[in-house]
């Protein structure tokens, strides 16, 4: 053993040799020292390999305590001898055997790569054999079960692969199982072998086509399958639900599957690109969904509804499905070239998924909607110091899922929609078409859409996507009454003296008569513009910045403005308007030119009386925020939502304001009053419970009844019945624990990998130690927490490090919170721009708060 490590070592400094020959006779350095895959390896790679194929096959035991077994064929044509870089993250331990042409090579495992010299391939075609053992970090393995997610470079974690968008492949897959497994991935099966091994199966699958390696994809375990066909076209569900009622929601489900795929193709003028459309649900999942072809992945808790759904809880899940659809068009059938661009397949995504679910609800009002869904999330983000643009600079696949955020999935659509209407629907439709067949199964840029965009219109669309796209931030935009004019401004908050092109709507309101609607334009050379008013409002007229919920920026209001605009919420008819105007004083909230007393009070003198229901919620949303951040004596809030949840004639929003009443009650009688209620498990009248609302409701108890802990956490394991959920449970229930001891101990627990695995559970464990209850304590958790950020984002997926400071910080006030924070950034002046940038973003509220 120690003579072959020596003999891999000698042929390491080979290896390196040819490599930098190779590329400096193109014009290339590629500098392998570098942990992950470069943009300058991609690109070399990419250039000088061609035809890649992969074969691959893994040995999954029924024990997740025993390892699994797998070995990758990779076929790939060259046109010159060149090393072969091959990505695997793991250990020189981990690899058995290396094979080249059927014959064994020194190779050497260094820096996440496989490298074989350039003197031991051929010109033409070469077949890379490699047997060894993956890591689990990526297999999501659990008991009875586990699943892949490779998005966006964790390929290399389970299996040796080129790990880049851009260099598309076919995959074929055989399995061996446990007999009582099923599997799925993105082909179909071609042969079921029960004889081979006994107690087990190998399963093979059907070649796929062209894919990157990030939507590769598998699935085994202990499942059920439904299986559903529409004009003969066959899905088929997986999952491992046993609640009846949910498992009713399959065909439902089904049916928005099969909708959002003919909608897509009567867009697109092109039929569904992949062989088939299977779908698996999974407890846990730490995504929404992911779009892999021919096994997209869907997170239960989102797809399986509680009984007697919110209208939230629908569009949620309806919209989630389109998602996660639109992607086999825009980013599986056309893939960006570099992560880089992957707010290209999200814009598109969340775009056309406002499209797809706007006829499955007719009585849904959905601009209100579409606002409603992208720019509260995207101001979330875009406001903080950590604000980033929504095309941003990687270097490296390592860092990939820090481009993932607020901005990508939530701007984006708004500035798409910005675009559309600069080019009128159908322009845009027809460019759309020709994007996707230029592009068929193959890599495209962001760039590259623009310029076939702009055969279709006589605007500047460069000029525009740069502000938009490449730039972070927002403008600041103010309005007043001048003479008899409207003065509308904006200003760069970052001080670049940037100016946003963007069409914006004002509603001049006078104290008599009828309001004035005004539009201004602002180009990209204007930051200042004036429109002459009908009339001279009189004394008491007050300004509504952008009524129709289309603009995007931080719209100040004047201190007179603000109460205005408050007090009318309460009177406008129009619900856009409304909306608008909720997001616009929410904003103003945060920076402090309308008090949190003052809006409170408005905003509970609001609440009862409005019947959408969208409104409803986001009103909630927003009324929880500031009770939180700005804490004040709870009882006015816990006596308006009590009254909602024992009158309103909506029943949802009794549901909802029962949530939100679970979620700020602090005094001793509406503590009692829920605990009586989880007691006999007696919902509120007119208020459908779920399993999941008393589960929570169990930690809110605990956490306000410590001499009740036990018992409430213990009652409540015993009525949980599915074994995933009670799993669950049995995770998180530790984290609101009475005892401190135990609560130190769950959280020192966080700090090891292994224990993260399930993200959401690690996630609500962390965010139930880190309670506004406790936070005094809770502060010495800070520092440690941020220290582990690195290590959480090697060793988490994509939304994990944000979801981790999150859980870590939102439920911190105080300047000691703050402090840590900042010792924190004192101590790293050189710290990961873009880990930052997750962590000003999470702790944006901190600064905001006048201590």
């Amino acid at each position: 053993m120690a003579h072959s490590n020596h003999m891999i070592y000698q042929v390491a400094g080979i290896a390196a040799v040819s490599l930098l020959t190779a590329c400096s006779t193109q014009q290339q350095d590629v500098n392998l020292q570098e942990v992950g895959v470069s943009h300058e390896l991609a690109r070399f790679r990419k250039e000088h390999f061609g035809q890649v194929r992969y074969n691959l096959f893994f040995s999954i035991p029924e024990s997740r305590q025993e390892p699994v077994r797998g070995k990758a064929v990779i076929q790939l044509s060259l046109k010159e001898k060149l090393p072969l870089i091959i990505d695997f993250r793991g250990d020189a331990s981990q690899v058995a055997s290396v094979l080249l042409n059927g014959g064994e090579v020194p190779y050497e495992v260094k820096n996440e790569h496989i490298i074989i010299p350039a003197e031991r391939s051929v010109v033409g075609e070469n077949k890379v054999s490699v047997e060894f053992t993956p890591a689990d970090q990526s297999l999501n393995r659990r008991d009875e079960f586990l699943y892949t997610l490779l998005v966006p470079d964790r390929a290399r974690t389970a299996f040796p692969c080129f790990d880049q968008p851009d260099m598309k492949s076919l995959f074929t897959l055989t399995l061996e199982v446990p007999e009582a497994w099923q599997a799925v991935t993105n082909g179909a099966i071609e042969k079921t072998d029960t004889l081979s091994v006994p107690g087990r199966k190998l399963i093979s699958f059907r070649e796929t086509e062209p894919l990157s390696t990030y939507l590769f994809a598998f699935t085994a375990g202990k499942f059920i399958r439904e299986t559903y066909t529409r004009d003969g076209r066959e899905i088929s569900l997986y999952h491992r639900e046993t609640d009846p009622k949910k498992v009713a929601q399959c065909p439902e489900i089904a049916s928005e599957v099969f909708d959002a795929l003919t909608w897509l193709e009567d867009y697109t003028a092109i039929l569904y690109p992949f062989a088939k459309y299977d779908l698996i649900i999974l407890p846990g999942f730490q995504f929404g969904g992911m779009e892999h072809t021919g096994a997209t992945f869907y997170t239960d808790r989102r797809m399986f509804l509680n009984e007697n759904p919110t209208l939230n809880e629908q569009l949620s899940r309806s919209a989630l499905i389109a998602h996660e659809t639109a992607h086999m068009w825009f980013g599986d059938y056309v893939t960006m070239q570099w992560f880089d661009d992957v707010w290209t397949k999200e814009v598109f995504a969340n775009y056309f998924a406002s499209q797809i679910v706007e006829p499955l609800y007719p009585g849904v009002n959905h601009a209100l909607n579409f606002m409603q869904d992208y720019i509260p999330p995207a101001y979330a983000e875009d406001r903080t110091a950590g604000a980033n643009p929504i095309k941003q600079e990687l270097d490296n696949l390592r860092n990939a899922g820090l481009v993932y955020g607020n901005i990508i999935y939530d701007k984006s659509p708004v500035v798409l929609e910005m675009l559309i209407k600069k080019m009128g629907k159908e322009s845009f439709r027809k460019g759309i078409q020709e994007y996707l067949k230029t592009y068929a199964y193959g890599n495209a840029s962001w760039e590259g859409l623009i310029g076939i965009l702009d055969k279709y219109t006589d605007d500047d669309l460069s000029g525009w996507s740069h502000i938009w796209v490449n730039e972070k931030g927002m403008p600041e935009i103010a309005a007043s009454i001048v003479g008899n004019s409207l003065v509308v401004s904006q200003k760069d908050p970052f001080g670049r003296g940037l100016n946003w092109p963007q069409d914006l709507t004002y509603l001049i309101v006078p104290k008599t008569g009828e309001p004035e609607e005004i539009s201004v334009s602002f180009g990209r050379n204007s930051n200042s513009i004036r429109k002459k008013l009908k009339t001279v409002p009189e004394e008491g007229s007050f300004i509504i910045p952008n009524t129709d919920g289309k603009g995007y920026g931080f719209f100040r209001l004047n201190e007179a403005d603000a109460k205005a605009c408050a007090a009318y919420l309460s009177v406008c008819e129009n619900e856009l308007l409304r909306g608008s105007l909720l997001i616009t004083l929410y904003e103003n909230l945060l920076n402090r030119t309308i008090s949190p007393e003052s809006y409170m009070e408005a905003m509970l003198n609001y609440l009862p009386k409005e019947d959408n229901s969208l409104l409803f919620s986001a009103a909630l949303g927003y009324i929880g925020n500031c009770q939180r951040l700005f804490p004040a004596d709870a009882a006015p809030l816990e006596k308006t939502l009590g009254q909602i949840v024992a009158t309103s004639s909506v029943p949802q929003h009794r549901l909802q304001a029962f949530r939100s009443y679970r979620s700020i009650a602090e005094s001793p009688e509406a503590i009692a009053a829920l605990y009586d209620l989880w007691k006999k498990q007696q919902a509120p009248a007119g208020c459908s419970l779920s399993e999941n609302d008393y589960i929570s409701l169990s930690y809110t108890l605990a956490l306000h009844l410590p001499k009740q802990a036990d018992e409430i956490i213990n009652s409540q394991q015993s009525r949980i019945t599915n074994p995933d959920r009670k799993r669950e449970y049995a995770f998180i229930f530790p984290s609101v624990s009475p005892h401190k001891e135990v609560r130190d101990s769950v959280f020192a627990s966080l700090l090891v990998a292994e224990n993260r695995r399930v993200e959401p559970w690690a996630s609500a464990a962390l965010a139930n130690l880190n309670h506004p209850s406790r936070q005094k304590e809770a502060v010495a958790y800070i520092r440690p927490a941020l220290e582990a950020m690195q290590e959480v984002q090697r060793t988490g997926d994509i939304f994990f490090p944000t979801a981790w400071v999150r859980a870590l910080l939102s439920g911190h006030t105080s300047p000691e919170a703050r402090a840590e924070v900042d010792a924190f950034f004192a101590s790293h002046p050189d710290y990961p721009p873009m880990l930052a940038n997750k962590i000003r973003q999470q702790a944006n509220h901190l600064y905001i708060i006048e201590h």
